[in-house]
């Protein structure tokens, strides 16, 4: 959303893996999404005998002593949040991205917002449109946020569910992707991102599309009112689009 933003700092997932100064722009953080990504590890420590120490005279060896391991890291647990109507939800995530499902079956308003623990709320708003709404959307993706309380106008019933960074919907290119509506996906291959082509023709509204790069960067590449179809170039190292819409899409991808 960036009119409806959030932003992510980002690594991508891989799975194998003017006249005066501007504000300074979101940035993504290439270890912090590595980190959250990335499978769990294990490793073994190990303790390297002292060099040049005589051994201890009449002093037994210590026998049977476990060998140090490692913890692995408690893997982010998905939080689901349900209501009815206009509501304030506080709640606790993990630090760092993650990935926001939302429904609402209503006929009036549907807005949603996110807040820290303590502070005013993050940007734009996450969701502002009328009517039933089903989308994919990114969370806590800027370095530094932390999401802790959703402000909810609604009319009608609706679940938001705050799951973990690896369940962003993966796609392999060159090809074409297809959604409808509000969405986050990643993508991955051998050859540098090129060439995309849009065809929104049967979407309404804004169409916008932000691309995430492997070096940091996050840029607007499409910001139309649909139906809208064109061809644009892409960062070559983006990893990640954030698309943002009513309706059907499809975008064929190429690389170089």
């Amino acid at each position: 959303m960036y009119n409806k933003a959030v932003f992510i700092s980002i690594s991508i997932f891989l799975l194998s893996a003017c006249a005066s100064p501007a504000a300074p722009e979101p940035t993504i953080d290439v270890a912090k999404i590595q980190t959250d990504v990335a499978a769990t590890f294990s490793a073994e420590l190990t303790a390297a005998a002292p060099t040049n120490t005589p051994p201890p005279t009449n002093t037994p060896l210590p026998t049977n002593t476990p060998r140090p391991t490692i913890t692995p890291t408690p893997q982010p647990q998905p939080v689901i949040l349900t209501g009815t109507g206009d509501s304030i939800v506080d709640f606790v995530k993990w630090s760092g991205p993650a990935i926001l499902h939302v429904k609402h079956v209503g006929g009036s308003n549907f807005i949603l917002k996110n807040y820290p623990a303590n502070g005013n709320e993050y940007y734009d708003l996450l969701i502002n449109t009328i009517g039933s709404y089903e989308g994919t959307l990114p969370l806590d993706f800027i370095d530094g946020q932390l999401t802790a309380r959703f402000e909810v106008k609604a009319g009608g019933q609706w679940e938001i569910q705050v799951l973990p960074f690896d369940t962003i919907r993966r796609e392999i290119i060159p090809g074409v992707i297809q959604g409808v509506g509000d969405d986050v996906l990643a993508f991955r291959t051998t050859h540098n991102t090129d060439v995309l082509k849009v065809d929104a023709s049967q979407a309404s509204g804004n169409f916008i599309i932000h691309a995430f790069t492997r070096s940091g960067k996050i840029d607007l590449a499409v910001n139309e009112i649909a139906p809208y179809t064109g061809t644009v170039l892409l960062d070559s190292g983006t990893v990640i689009l954030i698309i943002n819409t009513t309706g059907p899409w499809s975008l064929d991808i190429t690389v170089r």
